[in-house]
């Protein structure tokens, strides 16, 4: 789980500090996608409870009555025109035929840049905005998981005038709550990813669909309870894995999709646990799975059959289930019964404070969120699609309509200081259990009992 609970701080530098800073970031901004500037440092400010004002991100930005508007995409290369065969060719094709039924008023350059971390997209945004403001993006490329810490940085700006409503009313509910922030959409997801169960028909009859019958069955379930880190995941680090998240909530933990706010509870968690150590001391749970904390390296276990249930990725099942000599899919198990998925994924973001180039980014948002448009991209690209018309061009299939179901009923990532607090102790409490050999119940007053 990559919950970000952090906020960063600005520098303020002096009048030469601040120079050679401007010189930095519109030479990066300018040239290669990946460069890097120095990293804010992170502080305790509240989430904004309303959308920054327009006059809050002033641009340079301007269109000429004779020339066209030029929009500027900060994205990751796998997401963009220069990815290779065949995102690339097929986005850049989308793009051109945007460019044409905007009669040539509207063009798009994308700028490359890493996906996370120093010289990453929010690196990058949020260090830019006190020095050079004019250098920002008009549309930004998120991990869902690093949209909170942009818009407390006031760098998003609101959505639901800008879209039309039949765009937004047409995508999964997840995708649309993992951009609402408050009172306002701040961004939309463009790419899914979940993690269902993946298992061997020759030797599991039968799928589980909750924790009694993995303990029963006695056969060994590999899922990642490792922390994601970065360089080793291809996500952001962080402190739990969506799994997690998404076994405690079927555990009965409260969890309001609009608020997405978690708490610690007392009976969920020692749900939880006891069905950990219970796993871990039957064998059922496989040692590895304390230190696994990349699905790259999960699916590998699992497609050279070295167990027999995994809770792989979407991504990795309906990419390589072809080269599985025998493989079946089923939802995760919960406690009573199969848990809700935690969808992840990437999301667009307006930064432009211009109302022309704000409609303009839109209308690309829009035009690349077409069934026909986002599902090909999406095939191509190995992600989910974010609608069920986009799924719906993939055709009908036994996976297709199972990812259906999955998506249709998928939750976004927590948010919020007390969510990640929250997960905080919750990482402490499978610790105690699972390295330290604590009591579940023990580990559940400690979790519940506010430190002094």
């Amino acid at each position: 789980m990559r919950i970000t609970a952090y906020l960063w701080a600005r520098r303020q530098p002096g009048r030469i500090a601040l120079w050679l800073s401007l010189v930095v970031v519109i030479l990066l901004a300018a040239g290669c996608g990946t460069g890097s500037v120095p990293a804010s440092t992170p502080a305790a400010t509240p989430l904004p409870t309303r959308a920054p004002q327009p006059t809050q991100l002033p641009t340079t930005a301007t269109v000429t009555p004779d020339g066209p508007l030029t929009l500027l995409w900060w994205t990751p290369e796998f997401l963009s025109p220069k990815a290779a065969q065949p995102v690339g060719p097929l986005l850049a094709d989308q793009i051109a035929k945007f460019v044409d039924a905007k009669q040539g008023k509207v063009r798009v350059t994308t700028v490359l840049k890493a996906r996370y971390g120093k010289g990453g997209l929010l690196n990058f945004l949020v260090t830019a905005q006190p020095v050079a403001p004019s250098v920002l993006p008009d549309l930004v490329a998120l991990d869902v998981s690093e949209l909170e810490p942009a818009v407390a940085a006031g760098l998003l700006q609101p959505l639901e005038n800008l879209l039309d409503e039949n765009v937004i009313a047409g995508l999964y509910p997840f995708a649309t709550s993992a951009g609402t922030f408050g009172e306002h959409l701040l961004a939309v997801q463009i790419t899914a990813d979940l993690e269902h169960l993946a298992y061997r028909p020759n030797l599991v009859e039968t799928p589980p669909r909750n924790w009694q019958d993995l303990l029963d069955g006695g056969t060994s379930y590999l899922f990642t309870l490792g922390g994601p880190q970065l360089g080793v995941s291809s996500h952001p680090p962080g402190s739990l894995q969506p799994i997690i998240i998404s076994q405690y909530l079927s555990a009965g933990a409260n969890f309001d999709p609009a608020a997405r706010q978690l708490t610690v509870e007392a009976e969920p968690l020692l749900r939880l646990l006891t069905f950990y150590d219970s796993a871990m001391k039957s064998g059922v749970l496989p040692p590895n799975a304390l230190e696994l904390a990349d699905q790259d390296a999960l699916w590998g276990i699992y497609s050279q059959g070295q167990v027999p249930l995994a809770l792989v990725s979407a991504r990795h099942y309906m990419t390589d289930q072809g080269g599985l000599k025998n493989g079946d899919f089923a939802p995760s198990p919960g406690w009573s019964g199969p848990a809700v998925p935690i969808a992840d994924g990437w999301a667009l973001a307006i930064t432009t404070a211009d109302p022309a180039r704000q409609r303009a980014a839109a209308d690309l948002i829009a035009w690349l969120l077409k069934p026909e448009n986002a599902g090909s991209w999406m095939a191509a690209a190995g992600w989910l699609p974010t609608s069920p018309a986009a799924l719906k061009s993939w055709g009908t299939s036994p996976y297709n309509d199972f990812l259906d179901q999955q998506l249709a009923s998928a939750m976004s990532l927590p948010i919020g200081s007390d969510s990640a607090q929250a997960a905080t102790r919750l990482e402490k409490a499978l610790d105690a259990v699972l390295k330290g050999g604590t009591a579940p119940a023990a580990a559940v007053e400690a979790a519940v009992t506010p430190s002094k």
